[in-house]
């Protein structure tokens, strides 16, 4: 018997290996039985001679557990075929394995796809069922008619439940009966035997939704615990443990005994519509690391995850897969790395320290995975976080090219986790994350637009510049509760700044805030029920003329801000289509102070509607304006009458202790206004003017003008 220390060099001779390219039947028979010899004689290292490997068309290079490959200068290629499935070098359900150095070719541009379908699945270096604790290392694949890299699991159940036969109103009781008193819980009444020979094959099994993931019409139980009762085969009841969905259950930590089990959860029996959900003990590779390899020319994908756990690519180089060649196109998905299929079956995913370029759809994307994580990487080409996912996170990546994401797990976005941004740069594309919960912290967007929605969207300390005169959004927040501190928008070319939706948000926070426009028309910065600005500058330096507002239909707290060259509205209520005041309270809801307002540009200047340049109040019912400093320079070029500010009075307002200074370096007609109106009102509505209440103290005018207009002075 060889020593288990040894390594051993195959005889190419004394199993009938080619190393030229030739003979592939037997190449491939007998590269199979040498390293069965290896295995069954505990050798552990096994070392294959350089040279070329012709791979038999209808088998694979099979490798085997507790083993050290190292394939350098070797190259595996996969002889000519019609196959609609195939892989190159196959880790079936084995553990400990290490391989390096190893290039696969598939048969790209010599495959005979003529029978029809997708011809998607052939693949370089596969990772499946129950693999555990792979690592693969210095390895190449291009030109398969598939991905280059693959993880894949099998879909093993033990049974469904099926709505309603396999379901009942009610929770478990502590006899393991149900109680259907408990009408907020439902109960899977089916018993599942754990007992067979499929969950002893994997140790473990754990409660998933359907074949797609989902758990149907009026359940969603990614965020929900779920009980797994556990039963001897006599019926006696063993107690209970919670679980999550998707988590496995593993045999060794059950109770002794436990033959069967089945499954409660707090949810709606009466909501539920025909639901199918299943429990799985699916063959799923874990601990698969792909470190220092490169994917390129490969058909479908340059790597896939269609089934893993703790899988990892770092240092990798995957590029140039899915685009055309000579002789064959890219089919779907066409993306550098996918993660897809077996849903939140797929779980803490990692990428880190690759280069990930020029691959047909884009760089990556994911599909309701549970964690992933991609950290110091440079993608080009579109980067989506995709589905029903929970918990994505990206640190310290260089994006060229857009992103898209979401994180919603639970279905409610409130409950959802969030899909973290942090330290990363966005070079040139749209960043658009319009569900879930969002966090952007110390990013920078070169030239880049930015849309947040969903539940939350926090933008900390980042940086976005635009310059694209052809293109109109710069930047939109429509989340239900958006916060941005100590972050800079530098908009300096763009048809418009942003086109947030009106009264999309419930509470709006901006705290040491900068925004910067040069030649654009302006947008609407935000439409929202409470808002809070503090400490931010808006500043508009360019010849265009620019205009923005801000729509508050409850509260409005604006304070120790700079408001430059900016045509600016706060309306109240949603006028998008329809006339409406804000919350009439009986108390100040709405207040502006301690802010400066400068204007020195007279072509920024912009009349909108009836409001006219200037910063303009309308739709509010009790306003405070107090404290503020309005300054108009004219630089020697006459800026005429300004309506420095302009308000349309409803109930009630106090402008109190405000300053307003014209500066003239020249003997011209500039003069500051602030002008006090009657209720704005559109043609034909029907909202009454109401009686005005006005309380005017302590505001300095150094050449400049208050005035009450006519209209204002009949509400009075």
């Amino acid at each position: 018997m060889v020593s288990s220390n040894a390594t051993y060099v195959v005889e190419l001779d004394r199993w009938g290996i080619k190393n030229d390219g030739t003979d592939a039947l037997n190449t491939t028979n007998g590269i199979n039985s040498a390293f069965l010899w290896a295995r069954d004689n505990n050798l552990y290292t096994v070392v294959l001679p350089k040279g070329q490997y012709l791979i038999d068309k209808n088998s694979s290079v099979l490798l085997q557990s507790n083993t050290h490959y190292k394939f350098y200068d070797c190259l595996f290629i996969k002889e000519s075929n019609n196959l609609t499935v195939y892989s190159i070098l196959t880790c079936d359900g084995i553990k400990n394995v290490t391989i390096e150095g190893a290039t696969v070719k598939g048969d790209r541009e010599t495959h005979n796809y003529s029978s029809g379908g997708t011809h998607e699945w052939g693949h370089g270096i596969e990772c499946k069922n129950s693999c555990y604790n792979i690592s693969i290392k210095d390895c190449e694949a291009y030109e398969c008619t598939g991905d280059g890299f693959v993880t894949s699991m099998d879909f093993s159940a033990i049974g469904g439940a099926q709505h309603p036969a396999h379901f009942a109103k009610g929770d478990i009781n502590s006899q393991g009966n149900i109680d259907n008193t408990k009408t907020n819980y439902t109960t899977v009444s089916k018993y599942f035997d754990i007992t067979g020979n499929l969950v002893k094959s994997v140790g473990y099994f754990y409660y998933a939704g359907d074949g797609y993931g989902g758990y149907g019409t009026g359940s969603n139980l990614n965020k929900t615990v779920i009980k797994v009762h556990f039963y001897k085969s006599d019926d006696t009841y063993l107690g209970f443990r919670n679980t999550r969905s998707y988590e496995f259950i593993y045999l060794d930590s059950l109770p002794v005994g436990t033959a069967k089990v089945r499954f409660s959860f707090l949810q709606n029996y009466d909501l539920m519509s025909g639901n199918l959900h299943y429990v799985m003990c699916a063959k799923i590779p874990q601990y698969i690391n792909f470190s220092n390899c490169k994917s390129h020319k490969n058909r479908r994908l340059g790597a896939s995850i269609n089934g893993g756990r703790f899988v990892t690519f770092d240092s990798c180089e995957i590029y140039n897969n899915s685009n055309p060649l000579s002789k064959s196109s890219g089919t779907n998905p066409g993306y550098g790395i996918d993660v897809e299929d077996g849903y939140m079956t797929n779980q803490k995913i990692t990428i880190r320290n690759c280069n990930i370029y020029d691959n047909r759809a884009g760089a990556f994307v994911c599909v309701s995975t549970r964690g992933v994580h991609v950290e110091n990487n440079k993608f080009r080409g579109l980067f989506v976080f995709s589905g029903s996912g929970d918990d994505y996170f990206s640190l310290n990546n260089m994006y060229y090219g857009g992103i898209s994401g979401r994180s919603i797990t639970s279905g409610v976005e409130v409950d959802g986790t969030f899909c973290t941004f942090r330290n990363d740069s966005v070079f040139g594309e749209s960043v658009s994350i319009l569900a879930g919960n969002t966090t952007l912290e110390n990013c920078v967007f070169s030239k880049s637009s930015l849309s947040l929605g969903g539940e939350t969207a926090k933008v900390i300390n980042c940086k976005l510049t635009f310059d694209d005169p052809d293109k109109n959004a710069a930047f939109g927040f429509s989340g239900k509760n958006v916060e941005i501190y100590n972050s800079l928008f530098d908009i300096r070319r763009s048809k418009g700044t942003s086109s947030a939706s009106y009264n999309s948000s419930e509470n709006v926070i901006l705290s040491n805030v900068k925004f910067i426009t040069r030649e654009t028309s302006g947008g609407h910065y935000v439409g929202t029920k409470n808002l809070i600005v503090n400490k931010c500058e808006f500043n508009h330096s360019g010849n265009t003329t620019n205009y923005s507002r801000m729509m508050v239909s409850e509260s409005m707290k604006v304070e120790d801000s700079i408001f430059k060259n900016q045509s600016f509205r706060f309306d109240g209520g949603d006028i998008n289509g329809t006339e409406k005041l804000a919350n009439e309270t009986g108390y100040i809801t709405h207040s502006f102070k301690n802010n400066k307002i400068i204007w020195d540009a007279p072509n920024s200047t912009y009349t909108h509607e009836a409001r006219g340049p200037g910063i303009a109040f309308l739709y509010i019912p009790r306003v405070e304006i107090f404290n503020n400093i309005f300054h108009v320079i004219d630089k020697g070029i006459s800026i005429g009458s300004l309506y420095t500010l302009r308000i349309f009075t409803e109930n009630h307002l106090n402008l109190s202790n405000n300053t307003i200074l014209t500066t003239k370096t020249s003997n011209t007609n500039t003069k500051g206004t602030i002008t006090i109106e009657g209720a704005y009102r559109k043609s034909g509505s029907t909202i009454v003017i109401p009686k005005t209440t006005i309380v005017d103290q302590n505001n300095i005018k150094i050449n400049s003008d208050i005035i009450y207009t006519n209209n204002v002075k009949d509400q009075l």
